[in-house]
């Protein structure tokens, strides 16, 4: 079976950008390292490390993305790690995933062992958002290291914004699972979590983008008003992901103060012998 390919308009990297790039996600998964062996020294655990590599093996599913959604990384002059689906991977995406995606699902694990609400998730949510929209439109539009071709809706200086709300899911779905079942998980179990950023990867990029895709994908020439329209099922879909995702946290038990205003008659009286 031929491979699928990506046709697009090729040109040359920006090779400042480039070099940027490269020393900034190296420097941050330096950081991001130090951060989770810190996390490890003080739990006395391997579980983050065990994150950590799972959010790296997750740039793997990233040329997919890129084809799906249209993104293409110039080739000229371009330090390619790897290509796959007919887009070449530049070598400081897998720094950029160490950092990101792992480290960041570790920090996010760790921020709900600190505040277990569901106000602290819905916080996360949308810092995570920030963090994508800001940093994609630095690659975009400062570094000249990729671009999105093609029809895009809503788009903002070069960047598809829905995306956004996509691109912030992975670490964010990956810290709060992680949150969850790092209790229930015994021994080499906890293995099994390699298999949880690419998941989340896989759900949300492909899961709540599938009526956007499909319509992209569906013809030659999709209707541009109907791809906006689409497209805005991509950050409700990630909305309605959180949502659920919240109701892991179970609601506050009633304090002191709520069980003084309530009324007199619903009381549980216990008899005193």
């Amino acid at each position: 079976m031929a491979p699928v390919t990506s046709p697009a308009i090729d040109s040359a990297v920006n090779e400042t950008g480039q070099w940027v790039s490269v020393i900034a996600t190296f420097a941050l998964a330096v950081v991001a390292l130090v951060y989770v062996i810190r996390v490890c020294r003080r739990e006395q655990a391997v579980w983050p490390l065990i994150l950590l590599a799972a959010g790296t093996l997750t740039c793997l599913l990233e040329p997919m993305f890129d084809h799906l959604y249209g993104l293409w990384f110039p080739t000229q002059g371009q330090w390619t790690l790897f290509t796959a689906y007919g887009v070449s991977e530049p070598i400081w995406l897998v720094p950029a995933y160490f950092a990101i995606y792992g480290g960041g699902a570790v920090a996010i694990a760790q921020s709900l062992k600190r505040t277990p609400t569901r106000r602290n998730i819905w916080k996360l949510y949308g810092v995570m958002v920030g963090v994508a929209m800001v940093a994609e439109i630095t690659y975009v539009q400062l570094m000249g290291v990729y671009e999105y071709q093609d029809s895009q809706p809503w788009v903002v200086l070069g960047y598809p914004l829905f995306l956004g709300f996509v691109n912030s899911m992975s670490a964010l779905i990956g810290g709060i699972l992680a949150w969850r079942l790092v209790p229930l998980l015994k021994g080499g179990w906890q293995l099994s979590l390699l298999a949880l950023t690419p998941i989340a990867f896989a759900a949300e990029a492909f899961g709540s983008g599938v009526i956007y895709l499909a319509l992209r994908h569906g013809s030659a020439d999709p209707s541009s008003l109907l791809l906006h329209v689409a497209a805005l099922t991509v950050p409700l879909g990630t909305a309605c992901t959180v949502k659920l995702l919240t109701l892991m946290v179970p609601e506050a038990a009633p304090g002191p103060a709520a069980m003084a205003t309530t009324p007199a008659a619903t009381r549980v009286r216990v008899p005193v012998r």
